[in-house]
């Protein structure tokens, strides 16, 4: 109840003192006086003695202070439904939308706008700022030189207690991904998939890495394992982890985060047989369009071609 008339006051106050300022000038004092008593510049003075002659008493108050119009880049209702519907539909944060906007759309908007958007619409969490050490990035030069492979155990469905696992392989160069499902981990299924990655990437791999996982390796038994023992029939250095440092195979790592995120997460399965079924449009998609920041916006099969042997590769579909 007090802060209207006390708001009321100031605003009176304030144009009294204007007021004054003004007739002291009306009284032919020497503005530079003027400008001393009242503790302002000469065009401060100059901007309110315009405004007291266009405007009157009410010319004396401040006035909002903003653009005149509207940002040519600020983002209309058209552009911030686009920007929900992308985030919806495939979970991806503001740098991937951005790239999209842009390239199927030739909508330019800031990512930083888009990163507002969804912070408003509670389809992202507000960025902590923490500090955080520099990570070591890597990666191989050449195609084929280094591919990762890994496991990833999936939820159940309800009525069938029997847990799946995916199988993944990652080349360390173009981020070229291929990826299967079976029903267990077994010896038998990692040589399957070893077959399937030689056989489907359009390179000469040179160098597997894996952890410690029974799948792979033996090494408590401190005999050559099956898998160790087909990659050297095919060619293939097998490459283990140091033990406890799933950090060391990061790049299959973050492609199960983005498995996760944008393919699991996103899609209401109802079976093991629709999973797996989507899942050969999924890694199609990821190969072959989904942009990569870690490549610099290109997608892995741009990425791969950008090499003069596999300019004219065809697109992946495993």
């Amino acid at each position: 109840m007090e802060a209207t008339p006390m708001t009321n006051y100031s605003k009176h106050q304030l144009i009294r003192s204007r007021i004054l300022m003004i007739e002291h000038y009306q009284n032919k004092i020497p503005i530079t006086l003027i400008c001393q008593i009242f503790k302002i510049s000469r065009p401060t003075f100059y901007k309110w003695l315009k405004r007291y002659e266009k405007l009157g008493k009410e010319g004396l108050l401040d006035q909002k202070r903003g653009p005149k119009r509207p940002s040519p880049r600020k983002i209309t209702p058209q552009i911030r439904d686009l920007i929900i519907k992308f985030r919806k539909r495939t979970r991806y944060g503001p740098k991937r939308i951005k790239l999209y906007l842009a390239r199927d759309y030739g909508i330019i908007v800031s990512e930083h706008a888009i990163y507002r958007t969804l912070v408003k619409q509670d389809l992202i969490k507000k960025y902590k700022k923490r500090k955080k050490k520099d990570p070591r990035l890597y990666s191989m030069p050449y195609p084929g030189d280094r591919v990762q492979i890994d496991t990833k155990w999936l939820d159940t469905y309800p009525g069938r207690p029997y847990r799946h696992y995916q199988y993944t392989a990652i080349d360390d160069c173009t981020r070229l991904r291929i990826i299967r499902i079976y029903d267990n981990l077994s010896i038998y299924n990692s040589l399957r998939f070893l077959r399937l990655v030689v056989c489907s990437f359009p390179f000469k791999i040179k160098e597997v890495q894996t952890d410690n996982g029974i799948e792979f390796s033996s090494s408590p038994l401190q005999r050559p394992h099956p898998f160790t023992k087909e990659c050297e029939r095919l060619g293939i250095k097998h490459i283990l982890n140091k033990p406890g440092c799933p950090e060391a195979n990061g790049k299959v790592e973050r492609s199960h985060r983005t498995d996760e995120e944008e393919y699991y997460r996103a899609n209401n399965f109802q079976s093991e047989k629709e999973r797996m079924k989507k899942l050969r449009k999924y890694l199609y998609f990821y190969n072959n369009l989904r942009p990569n920041m870690a490549l610099g916006g290109l997608t892995p099969i741009q990425k791969l071609r950008s090499f003069k042997e596999y300019k004219n590769v065809k697109e992946l579909w495993v």
